[in-house]
């Protein structure tokens, strides 16, 4: 029997709930041709069959594939195969890692390169938690119509590249908003977590290690608890030092009228190493030493002058955050720069500099009613009015209500009702974008970890 016939076999005995079946068939398709949708397919039926980590494994395998690949199905069976892994994570009560792997998925239907598609670090606090809100779903909502609206080109592009029949549609939305329904659910749980919960850890990759499918190989005799063997590890080998690099650290920042905070990110070795940097800021210049670089030093130079005896900084493992209080009120196209050597003094900010390079801090109201700033920012999302940023108070008083009911009208119409199906047969705790899953089959009670479900008795 040849492998295409194999797996239509398999797919079929999917569509009637058959899994043990559907499994039997998909090997034996999947040992003649490794096709991504095949193992799709069969890591759907080894979810159903409560065997998570071959149903991940088989997640894993078709993303490589596809990728390896490159060819016009490629891209969206790599969306598939992250919200398969999401899926599958989420049953695992996994729930950071159920996340990270929707966010790609969304990364994925918007056309972003894979290269530059992974945000995870931003959310990741200096103990190695995951943290996000539904503010964070609000915010990506406005980033994705956004992308979508103002860089049509980038469609067009992914388009051509994919295959698609018409370069002016947007050839995943559907399954972009799939993935929002699905992120909304997920955040629910993550909410409910404590802030060092082990749930909270993200140990998902983008692009996962390509799985070996031999059942043999992946046989292992005892499951190590991976926190245990990187304490032993710890204890028996030496301090290693943080590997240093050569050039500018990465930056960020964000301001207000009177102060600007900056972050460098570089990596420190070990709590040692943190409490060996010593920040010594002046009106003009901030002079970091012991940092993990060679030079060891890092000269930053502020856009304008700031008020030394006011400003802050804070030094953590992954971080160093600098807190400026500008000596004049305004705003500042960028925090300045970083210098890797003690930079010439002609070239430093004096007061007169700054009052004439910083904006004034006093804006007429008439024009800031009609027209928010456009303040510099390294948000991937944009400007902010942080002047106004009260204004929409009484616009979020339904919170995560007002939220749904805005996904839910957006919804394609087999999306919405698979969000009504599973909304209620799962008694509120499970929301699906995902007919073709939910349609077949009844959605259980899933409460939170730590939640008793019981049937109410009239």
């Amino acid at each position: 029997m040849s492998a295409t016939t194999l797996a239509e076999k398999g797919n079929a005995a999917i569509q009637a709930k058959n899994w043990a079946d559907a499994i039997t068939h998909l090997s034996a398709a999947i040992a003649q041709s490794k096709s991504p949708q095949w193992l799709l397919w069969r890591s759907q039926a080894y979810m159903e069959s409560g065997d998570f980590p071959k149903a991940l494994r088989d997640a894993e395998y078709a993303y490589c594939t596809a990728v390896e690949r490159g060819n016009d199905k490629s891209r969206r069976q790599m969306i598939e195969a992250q919200h398969r892994r999401s899926v599958v994570y989420f049953r695992l009560k996994q729930y950071a890692n159920a996340d990270v792997c929707a966010v790609w998925a969304m990364e994925l239907a918007k056309g972003t390169a894979i290269r530059i598609a992974d945000h995870t670090a931003d959310k990741i606090d200096e103990n190695g938690f995951y943290h996000t809100t539904k503010d964070d779903l609000v915010e990506d909502d406005g980033t994705a119509k956004g992308d979508q609206a103002n860089d049509s080109s980038r469609f067009a592009q992914i388009s051509s590249l994919m295959g698609s029949p018409d370069s002016k549609t947007k050839p995943y939305d559907k399954e972009w908003k799939r993935e929002q329904f699905w992120r909304a659910n997920i955040n629910r749980y993550l909410e409910a977590l404590a802030a060092d919960d082990p749930a909270r850890k993200v140990t998902a990759k983008l692009t996962p290690v390509k799985p070996s499918l031999d059942d043999k190989v992946e046989k292992k005799p005892k499951e190590l608890d991976p926190e245990i063997e990187e304490a032993k590890a710890a204890a028996r080998a030496p301090v290693v030092k943080s590997e240093p690099s050569n050039g500018p650290f990465r930056n960020a920042f964000y301001q207000s009228d009177s102060s600007c905070t900056a972050t460098l990110f570089m990596k420190f070795g070990s709590k040692e190493e943190v409490d060996k940097v010593q920040v010594d800021i002046q009106p003009n210049l901030i002079t970091i030493t012991n940092v993990p670089r060679e030079p060891n030093t890092a000269y930053i130079v502020p856009h304008a002058t700031i008020d030394p005896a006011k400003s802050t900084y804070r030094v953590v493992t992954m971080k160093i955050e600098l807190t400026l209080v500008k000596a004049q009120p305004g705003k500042w196209p960028s925090f300045g720069r970083e210098e890797l050597s003690q930079p010439d003094p002609s070239t430093l900010p004096t007061a007169t500099s700054s009052a004439g390079s910083s904006a004034p801090a006093i804006v007429n109201d008439e024009k800031r009613a009609a027209k928010a700033p456009a303040y510099p920012t390294s948000s991937r999302t944009g400007p902010k009015d942080w002047e106004h940023l009260g204004d929409d108070a009484d616009e979020d008083k339904g919170g995560v209500d007002d939220f749904f009911k805005k996904l839910y009208a957006g919804a394609a119409p087999d999306q919405q009702r698979a969000m009504m199906k599973s909304f209620q047969e799962s008694n509120g705790t499970t929301l699906s974008t995902d007919w073709n899953d939910v349609g077949q089959r009844t959605v259980p009670t899933n409460p939170p970890e730590g939640v008793e479900a019981k049937k109410w008795k009239s």
